[in-house]
């Protein structure tokens, strides 16, 4: 289906498509050593306006904040958690930064988002924020996985837990999950 469907052909020819957000979600994960990784996210938001009849754009910054979680593995468990705003929209919105703490004690496992919301989410937090922490978890996932589980000679079942319906191929009684589960068991009988 396209995306102009069931526009008349005379709309569709004065219809023209104009950039008016942009959003930029970076995210890097660094091993600090000590089964302990550091996931650093930002999120820069740009509001678009057109310069007259011009094509160019102008943007305005409307966003710039930053999450810096520190997270030690095997379990996943955030042990530092902080946020700046480089560049927030309105003065009241750093008033926020202190509930970040609130992530610390937090593991990344299933129920990861529901559980950021509850800590920093709502009325306690910022919308933006909370949606990069979520992010940021999967990331952390990955990041710690990149460090410290590829490239091993086993495979523990906690880390293939930790992947666990996250995604179609790694649903339970998917090829994946048996193939690892297989492999589990050959290692644990030949030890």
């Amino acid at each position: 289906m396209s995306f102009d469907a069931g526009l008349s052909s005379n709309t569709k020819r004065k219809a023209m498509k104009r950039l008016v957000h942009s959003r930029g979600i970076s995210i890097q994960t660094s091993d600090l050593g000590g089964h302990y990784i550091l996931v650093e996210g930002s999120l820069i938001d740009h509001r678009c306006h057109p310069k007259g009849n011009d094509a160019s754009e102008e943007s305005e910054l409307v966003h710039h904040m930053v999450v810096r979680l520190k997270v030690k593995g095997p379990e996943m468990l955030i042990v530092q958690a902080e946020a700046t705003m480089p560049h927030p929209p309105r003065e009241e919105c750093p008033e926020v930064l202190p509930w970040f703490r609130n992530l610390e004690g937090l593991g990344i496992a299933a129920g990861y988002s529901m559980k950021v919301k509850r800590a920093i989410g709502g009325i306690k937090g910022c919308a933006h924020l909370t949606s990069l922490v979520i992010a940021m978890g999967e990331s952390a996932v990955q990041g710690y996985w990149a460090a410290y589980e590829r490239g091993r000679t086993g495979i523990r079942e906690q880390t293939i837990k930790k992947f666990i319906n996250t995604c179609h191929l790694w649903k339970e009684d998917g090829p994946i999950v048996k193939g690892l589960r297989e492999t589990l068991k050959s290692q644990d009988s030949s030890e």
